[in-house]
């Protein structure tokens, strides 16, 4: 079995992969410490572990993996990659952006790739049909949006999402300005990616993830592949290539 680590800012998930690279587990936890994942490392016999944080503070954790399994990845820009990573600055590229090329080129694999991430960040990862991974683009999410609006202006109240179809395109009052605003601009402003990327890679395939994806599932339906869990199955295939 492997264990598989995705630490984000605000949680953490721990997958639990078996010989096949089959999902077998998936939890979420408010922190991966060492206290919660031994009981997980007995249960599993897990053997292989792999973890990708964008907190600063990962020694203990690093420690104890380290120290309990035969093989344990701190992914950094020192891992071994079964990508080639074409980035102008690696080091400032984030570790969950890797993950999901990797894992989409597993599944559709030499394809021209257009990863979407829609979570805190909505994120653009392109690696080509070669398997070069030349980057993309990072935009606010669609909370922080929301958030911006309310905190970087005087007057504007903090609004929550709503159902698309129950807006209008012309928002008739404040809330429902900043409603169309976020939400139809960032679908708006999906298309027009897509579609730039499109008329320079033929057939291209649009893979989407991340917390928002339902979301953005629902109203881009045509036009992608969504695989919700893809950053842990690119750490899966990552962790799976170094044991080789």
């Amino acid at each position: 079995m492997n264990l598989c680590i995705d630490i984000g800012n605000t949680r953490s998930k721990l997958a639990i992969f078996d010989q096949h690279g089959h999902l077998v587990k998936l939890l979420y936890r408010e922190k991966a410490s060492p206290k919660i994942i031994e009981p997980i490392l007995e249960k599993y016999s897990i053997q292989h572990a792999i973890v990708s944080s964008v907190r600063k503070k990962n020694g203990k954790l690093k420690r104890f993996l380290k120290k309990a399994l035969k093989c344990f990845i701190f992914l950094s820009t020192k891992t071994k990659l079964p990508i080639d990573i074409q980035y102008a600055t690696p080091k400032t590229l984030g570790r969950d952006r890797i993950a999901a090329v990797v894992g989409s080129r597993s599944i559709l694999g030499k394809k021209n790739i257009l990863v979407i991430d829609a979570g805190t960040c909505l994120t653009y990862d392109f690696i080509n049909k070669k398997g070069k991974y030349l980057g993309g683009s990072i935009l606010p999410g669609l909370s922080m949006r929301f958030q911006a609006l309310h905190q970087l202006t005087s007057k504007l109240p903090l609004i929550q999402r709503t159902a698309l179809d129950q807006l209008n395109f012309i928002g008739n009052s404040t809330e429902t300005s900043i409603q169309t605003g976020v939400q139809l601009g960032i679908i708006h402003e999906t298309y027009g990616f897509i579609q730039h990327y499109h008329q320079h890679y033929p057939n291209l395939q649009v893979v989407l993830t991340g917390g928002d994806t339902p979301y953005f599932e629902t109203h881009l339906k045509n036009e992608i592949f969504a695989v919700p869990n893809l950053v842990l199955i690119g750490l899966n295939q990552i962790l799976n290539y170094n044991v080789q």
